[in-house]
């Protein structure tokens, strides 16, 4: 049919559908469920060339309880493409009517329809009846009619269209598109060894989410170069499965369930290597830290740190750099490019991010809009202050796109879906490009950071990217170097806050725990990873939206594990002591229940005029003393030590005092200060002077004796040899020398100052009095271990 003539049926035609048409779609929209729907399952070839026959397929499904007969599909389209990307959402909602039927594109459907069956149509349609001929993306409909010809059901989609070299139709210049192929999930390392959970085993194995996108992203890789988005934290969790792990423990780190080393995991964690190596890759902050809401909470040192853990624990599981392989320039921004979470940012984020050396990140487009209505999608590379000093470059996510990849978020999304969003993915891109074909921009595709697409999906959105003549694929790194990037525009600044931002409580409430946090991380002899693991993981923009309950259960954990390991560590006393005189020693014991070493000090709190002094020791702190005076000490794990304090009061009477730990950089440890009293007496000089009169009589007692020795006849209570009838006893059956013998007293003044301490070679462990097992305790130890205040558990 020649052009003009096929242009005048288009009018015709178009006038009769908003006449009858219109009036057959209100009177449809009446009706809650419509009886018959029609759908499109499949367009090949997917975009149209001169001289193709493209072949439409979808079913026809009766929802009604009767059988229906007489049914026909047809398609619909026009001559006149889409002008703009909005047009395609108009035309897609139903609410404009720019197609027309297609004559002799119908196709009868056999018999009747049984109640709530559906039944395949195939249509053949002939790229020339349409009448295109120009690049564009063109409407595509199937709508199914009764036997009156009145319009049922009607399904759309669209059709691009590539014209001929020699046509003499314009070609456009090639759009440049950059997907980020994510690999993201919610975090499960926790302050204890293992896993929180075993949730990532189902998404490793064949058919689960990270194994679909990890199979697709490998095959598409080098000819789409994908640039992966990984997020550390989940490298880290699936190296843990390697090998044998515990998961599900409690707050304390007990009653976890060990598992075997987890075969899907390490062949994943292979193919990651293989896949990765030589391509583009950023890292997001350890377990994909929450950037706004961090900043926002004033908590930029929570974000330095993730970002340095990131790329710590990428490089282990990984065993090479990220960036390995990959050419200098390219490297050097992917290695400082940050993607915050759901693409949107301000200024006081990206502040924060060049003060982390982040030289470019990745928006989303709605977050930096041109600042004037400009007919084509401008080009997805910019650039803004940095808020140092500096530029930061900006890669603008196609939020229309990111949107459509969302609506396929299931692996049993049924293929009419798979479809609508692969199809309607081809239409935006070629519609970008035909909006001004004489200019090449960019297009940066992300897809949510937790998508899950079906596994064909996935595959063919990544074979449509290669395929597609009016796109050309390039990494990030590469765009982000691109020195004259074409199609750039004015655009509003980044002031966009995003209302899943992590809540502010939580954040404050976790601020908080993390000063317990660092004390326990400064009396380790080194710090331990799982505690910045465990601060991250409940950081993470996993628990954007509906996750706010599961990141309070998380942060109530790591609480729990902060007390447990605070009550691990005490110091133990006499609650009260009295001096012998003046002046004595008191042994203070430190009770390390932890599991692993720690290094510490210990303080003295003497009330200020207490007229007591303690004499100088290297392992001890005393209020208002010269804190570098001292060294810390170590404590083994398990183990109890006993420092002797030497005091010297300047009178007599009682003396309230507080002993505590404190880390080495003298940071008091939470909940380790006990208080005791200490006694000074005038007993030690009285005792002095008994036991010189008492010596004084023994001496002339014996010398009377050895005199009596000397003359027999003055022995009349001679017993036999050896015995001594005429030694003085007294009641209790001991001699006089027992008499001034208080055996119940401990003799403080007669003890020496000393670190006790572990016997090398020796078990550290104590036995049930606290005595260590060299046998080295002193009988006053042995009592005073025995009376220790709360302690129950026999030691």
């Amino acid at each position: 049919m020649p052009r003009p003539l096929l242009s005048a049926c288009a009018v015709i035609a178009a006038a009769a559908v908003l006449t009858g048409g219109a009036a057959s779609r209100a009177s449809a929209q009446q009706a809650a469920t419509p009886l018959v729907t029609v759908t499109i399952t499949s367009v090949s070839p997917q975009y149209a060339q001169a001289g193709q026959t493209v072949t439409v397929k979808g079913f026809i499904q009766n929802a009604s309880a009767a059988p229906v007969s007489g049914l026909t599909v047809r398609l619909r389209s026009s001559a006149q493409a889409f002008t703009s990307r909005d047009s395609l959402q108009t035309y897609a909602d139903g609410l404009e009517l720019a197609d027309y039927p297609i004559p002799g594109a119908a196709t009868p459907v056999a018999g009747p329809v049984r109640p709530h069956a559906s039944v395949a149509w195939t249509i053949r349609l002939k790229v020339s009846d349409i009448g295109i001929s120009a690049f564009g993306v063109y409407p595509l409909a199937a709508e199914a009619d009764n036997s009156a010809g009145t319009e049922l059901s009607v399904d759309r989609t669209f059709l691009p269209y590539w014209p001929a070299r020699h046509s003499g139709y314009l070609r456009p210049q090639p759009m440049t598109v950059s997907w980020i192929w994510p690999l993201i999930d919610t975090p499960q390392q926790g302050a204890c060894p293992g896993l929180l959970s075993n949730y990532l085993a189902t998404s490793l194995r064949s058919g689960g989410r990270l194994s679909t996108l990890l199979a697709a992203g490998q095959a598409y890789s080098a000819a789409d170069h994908l640039t992966w988005a990984i997020d550390p934290a989940l490298l880290g969790d699936v190296q843990t499965m390697t090998r044998r792990y515990v998961v599900g423990s409690g707050a304390t780190c007990a009653g976890g369930k060990t598992l075997p080393a987890d075969a899907d995991a390490a062949a994943w964690l292979n193919r990651l290597r293989q896949a990765t190596a030589s391509q583009a890759m950023f890292l997001t902050p350890y377990a994909d830290v929450d950037v706004a809401a961090l900043v926002r909470q004033n908590m930029s040192r929570d974000l330095a740190r993730a970002l340095q853990l990131g790329r710590s624990v990428a490089a282990g599981a990984l065993g090479r750099s990220p960036t390995a392989g990959i050419s200098a320039g390219e490297a050097s921004r992917l290695a400082t490019m940050a993607w915050p979470a759901g693409g949107i940012a301000s200024y006081p984020v990206l502040e924060a991010l060049a003060a982390n050396k982040i030289s470019t990140v990745i928006l989303d487009s709605t977050t930096m809009p041109p600042r004037s209505t400009f007919p084509p999608t401008p080009s997805a590379i910019t650039s803004t202050p940095n808020g140092v000093g500096g530029v930061m470059r900006v890669l603008l996510s196609d939020d229309t796109i990111t949107r459509l990849l969302g609506s396929a978020d299931s692996p049993s999304e049924p293929a009419s879906t798979q479809f609508a969003v692969e199809q309607r993915y081809l239409a935006e891109t070629a519609m970008i490009a035909a909006e001004d074909p004489e200019v090449s921009r960019a297009v940066v595709v992300a897809p949510p950071r937790y998508w899950n697409p079906p596994a064909a999906l996935a595959d063919k959105m990544l074979a449509e990217t290669a395929a597609a003549p009016w796109l050309r694929t390039a990494n990030l790194g590469q765009l982000a170097t691109a020195r004259h990037p074409a199609g750039q525009v004015p655009r509003s600044s980044p002031d966009a806050v995003s209302h899943d931002e992590l809540r502010g409580s939580q954040l404050r409430r976790l601020s908080q725990l993390e000063y317990s946090i660092q004390v326990l991380q400064g009396i380790r002899l080194s710090a331990s990873p799982r505690l910045d693991y465990a601060v991250a993981g409940a950081e993470s923009s996993a628990w954007r939206g509906g996750g706010a309950a599961d990141q309070a259960r998380l942060i109530g954990r790591l609480a729990s594990y902060v007390e447990s390991q605070q009550h691990d560590l005490r110091v133990i006393s006499q609650p009260h002591v009295t001096l012998g005189g003046l002046g004595g020693t008191i042994p203070v014991s430190i009770d390390n229940q932890l599991g692993y070493p720690v290094r510490l000090r210990l303080e003295v709190l003497l009330p200020p005029g207490s007229g007591i002094t303690l004499k100088s020791h290297p392992d001890v702190v005393v209020t208002g003393s010269k804190r570098n005076g001292s060294r810390p000490l170590t404590v083994p794990a398990n183990t109890v030590i006993t420092v002797r304090l030497t005091f010297r009061a300047s009178s007599v009477g009682s003396t309230t005092m507080d002993v505590r730990l404190l880390t080495p950089g003298y940071v008091a440890l939470p909940g380790s200060q006990v208080r005791m009293t200490v006694q000074a007496t005038h007993y030690g000089t009285i005792a002095l002077i008994i036991i010189a009169a008492a010596l004084g009589i023994f001496m002339l007692t014996s010398a009377s004796r050895a005199m009596r020795r000397g003359r027999p006849h003055d022995r009349p209570g001679h017993a036999g040899r050896g015995g001594h009838a005429s030694d003085p006893k007294d009641a209790t059956g001991h001699g006089h020398g027992d008499r001034h013998h208080d055996a119940s007293r401990p003799d403080w003044s007669a003890s020496r100052a000393v670190t006790g301490s572990v016997v090398p070679g020796h078990a550290p462990r104590t036995d049930d009095r606290g005595a260590t097992a060299s046998g080295d305790r002193q009988p006053e130890e042995a009592d005073e271990y025995a009376s220790a205040p709360g302690r129950t558990d026999g030691r």
